[in-house]
């Protein structure tokens, strides 16, 4: 529904427009871009490099926690070192360095992000298939001679499905601020796509004109919207499954 924004005309041919009944709504910026228009796309962005980041972050994180948790030994002292290490270092960092390194385009900042938010969801999935593994129905799996592989998927990963349909929400809201935070200090998309992250970066530089408070203030409200509404619907998943 919201890739709609991208049929809808950005240019026009006013500069600095005010706003006024009939369009462009919000005015237009000093290129002649409807700021309606370019908020509805960089809302957009916004939630797909959301979606495709916690997506990786997800997957990854729960092959490593589906690995240590049905595995002693050093491959599980080895994978906890290396979680470790990635987890005492800020997200936020790990992203800008991976962002800088790969470049202004959606692969690097769906790479950037899933890479940087796995941790948590994989100390998680470690706990619960740990929990799991000694459970009896993985017991007499492992007498009939099923492979620990086909016990993961089969069995261990369906009764996971709700926390992580919980840690999707949650690392899909940290996603948004993270890229949000790229977008601020110039390592998320480049030209012509914008994301609300670059939206407030590019407000700062005409903040003294009506417009560019505009777009920085209704910038800010959408992405603190969304994040509040995801983050909400995490704490409430998280809750009834309490």
């Amino acid at each position: 529904m919201m890739g709609v924004a991208y049929y809808l005309p950005m240019e026009t041919n006013c500069l600095l427009c005010a706003p006024k009944l009939g369009g462009p709504w919000l005015g237009t910026d000093p290129l002649g871009r409807d700021l309606l228009v370019r908020l509805l796309r960089g809302w957009t962005l916004s939630l797909l490099i959301g979606m495709g980041s916690a997506a990786l972050s997800i997957t990854l994180g729960t092959a490593i926690g589906l690995l240590m948790g049905s595995r002693t030994g050093w491959i599980d002292e080895m994978l906890s070192i290396f979680l470790q290490s990635v987890w005492v270092v800020p997200a936020l960092l790990w992203a800008s360095l991976l962002a800088f390194v790969g470049g202004k385009n959606l692969l690097t900042l769906f790479l950037s992000i899933g890479l940087s938010t796995w941790t948590e969801t994989a100390r998680l999935i470690r706990i619960e298939t740990r929990r799991l593994w000694g459970q009896p129905f993985i017991e007499a799996g492992k007498a009939l001679g099923l492979p620990p592989l086909r016990l993961l998927l089969r069995h261990v990963l369906p009764v996971l499905s709700s926390i992580l349909g919980v840690q999707f929400l949650q690392v899909f809201a940290t996603a948004i601020l993270i890229e949000a935070g790229l977008g601020f200090v110039g390592l998320s998309v480049g030209p012509p796509h914008a994301s609300l992250g670059v939206l407030l970066f590019e407000a700062i530089s005409w903040l003294t004109l009506p417009q560019g408070q505009l777009q920085g203030i209704l910038s800010a409200l959408l992405l603190s919207g969304t994040v509040f509404v995801v983050y909400s619907q995490a704490n409430y998943g998280r809750n009834a499954l309490g």
